[in-house]
């Protein structure tokens, strides 16, 4: 048995023994003056590194949160959760914008943010980060994970720029996938518990049951519903989700069903009973209580501070939505 009370898997089941980052690639962004910038949205899994100035990210999933990181500090964040970064001073009301992506391997102008983005496409790993939320390691508190990043990143910048070896993608991979370990000891470090990777149990079967939400989020699913998705007992899933994500099952999949209609309700003509109907709420009086509870402020306040937070090209599509 492990401190948390749950029988230990064997090393060979953990998830991150067998985790797999097919398509990852890294890019540099640097911007001067005043910005708000968000990553492309969708089953992306981000690990946006500091290399000089200071960012403050903002973040509604799985709690609305702003963590601000400076020079040497690395944040996971999933693309599937809203969010923004910006610089230290800008409106937090600006529009948002996108980072200009230029090569791993070409030299950047010195700016006021430097950073280093890499990208996953993988919706098992963006569907992980969204349950588990931002994942941050500070040079200043976690200086052995940081020296371990930043020592990936030094050998990422060698392979990209030479493009001659025939095994060049492969060492890009295994490189992330080092860097994704040493994200998930950083969350060991947050939780306050042993740094033995092997007292985690695995997330395989947690994000099994996951998946199945999102492929029919219509569904009242219950925990034995959930359970039985994962190919567990309920009571070995229930103890399982817990210590993975740090929350019940009901709470999660609760928050996930509200996350994914105010999604919808920033980029759809979509009616405040219509969202409840689809959130399996019995009314809409009752949806906007829950919605006002999870999110701190009304389904409608909610729709117009993310429609004014849009890209230009975002806005411009719900306004055709809109006026259909």
């Amino acid at each position: 048995m492990n401190p948390w009370g749950v029988s230990q898997p064997r090393i060979e089941d953990d998830e991150r023994h067998d985790v797999r980052m097919d398509g990852v690639h890294f890019f540099r962004a640097a911007i001067s003056g005043p910005f708000v910038c968000a990553l492309d949205p969708g089953n992306y899994s981000y690990c946006v590194m500091v290399r000089a100035g200071r960012v403050r990210l903002h973040t509604d999933f799985p709690s609305n949160t702003e963590i601000e990181i400076g020079a040497g500090d690395a944040v996971a964040v999933s693309g599937l959760a809203p969010h923004s970064f910006g610089s230290i001073g800008a409106r937090k009301r600006a529009p948002v914008g996108r980072f200009e992506r230029r090569p791993l391997a070409s030299k950047v102008p010195r700016a006021g943010v430097e950073l280093i983005v890499g990208v996953a496409p993988s919706e098992a790993l963006s569907i992980g980060s969204l349950m588990v939320g931002p994942i941050v390691v500070r040079e200043k508190e976690q200086p052995d994970l940081a020296r371990r990043l930043w020592s990936a990143v030094a050998m990422l910048e060698d392979e990209y720029a030479d493009e001659s070896w025939i095994d060049r993608n492969l060492v890009i991979r295994r490189l992330a996938e080092i860097m994704l370990v040493n994200m998930s000891r950083a969350l060991l470090v947050h939780r306050g518990s042993t740094p033995d990777a092997r007292s985690i149990p695995t997330s395989r079967q947690v994000m099994r049951a996951i998946t199945a939400f999102f492929a029919a989020p219509e569904r009242s699913w219950t925990l034995p519903d959930l359970a039985k998705a994962a190919g567990m007992s309920r009571t070995r899933f229930a103890e399982t989700f817990k210590l993975v994500t740090g929350q019940t099952p009901k709470h999660v999949i609760s928050r996930m069903r509200l996350t994914a209609i105010a999604r919808r309700l920033a980029s759809a003509s979509l009616s405040v009973e219509t969202a409840a109907e689809e959130a399996g709420y019995g009314s809409s009086e009752a949806f906007v209580r829950a919605f006002q509870r999870e999110f701190g402020e009304t389904p409608a306040r909610w729709r117009r501070r993310r429609i004014a937070r849009m890209p230009a090209a975002e806005t411009a599509t719900h306004s055709r939505l809109r006026a259909r």
